[in-house]
């Protein structure tokens, strides 16, 4: 039996192929957030509802198998905090109550870069969010290419003295017409 023939290509295609897309979507969704080494990255994580009750929030944050940050009924506990992330992390409890229990990462390090879990235990929901670290650009000391050229200088001045010129012209005039 052909599948083509009997219909069942169809079928196929949405039973074994429509979730393979569903996945990868689904994975493509992830926020990727990009730090700077000695940086700051806020990480994102947020509930779907408000939550009633600031005793009822529960919020873990990790990073390959860190404890990276937790907030216990409402208030941040440092004591299963791994040192690493020691007065390094901070969030924003006035948000805690409108569901936002994102963090922010200070002095960012090329350590830091990866894979961070938000868990919302009232929820069962678990957010990621991909921290990529780079170096920032140095400043760079102009070259002898970026300087301004001696024709740009004296074009400069040459409008800015003409200006001048007729600037005082100008209100010679008024005066002897005055």
């Amino acid at each position: 039996m052909d599948l083509c023939e009997s219909g069942n290509l169809r079928r196929w295609w949405l039973f074994y192929f429509l979730p393979v897309f569903l996945l990868t979507n689904e994975v493509s969704l992830q926020e990727t957030v990009v730090g700077f080494i000695g940086g700051s990255a806020v990480l994102n994580c947020s509930s779907k509802e408000p939550l009633i009750k600031i005793q009822d929030i529960r919020v873990r944050w990790s990073h390959k198998d860190q404890n990276v940050y937790e907030i216990i009924k409402g208030q941040v506990s440092v004591e299963k905090q791994d040192p690493e992330y020691r007065d390094r992390t901070e969030s924003f409890p006035e948000e805690y109550l409108r569901g936002n229990f994102s963090i922010k990462l200070n002095n960012l390090q090329h350590t830091d870069a990866g894979l961070y879990k938000c868990y919302i235990m009232e929820e069962s929901v678990i957010k990621s969010v991909e921290l990529s670290t780079q170096e920032r650009q140095a400043i760079q000391i102009p070259s002898e290419g970026t300087k301004p050229k001696p024709e740009m200088i004296v074009m400069f001045i040459s409008v800015l003295c003409t200006g001048i010129i007729f600037s005082l012209a100008v209100s010679s005039f008024i005066n002897i017409t005055v």
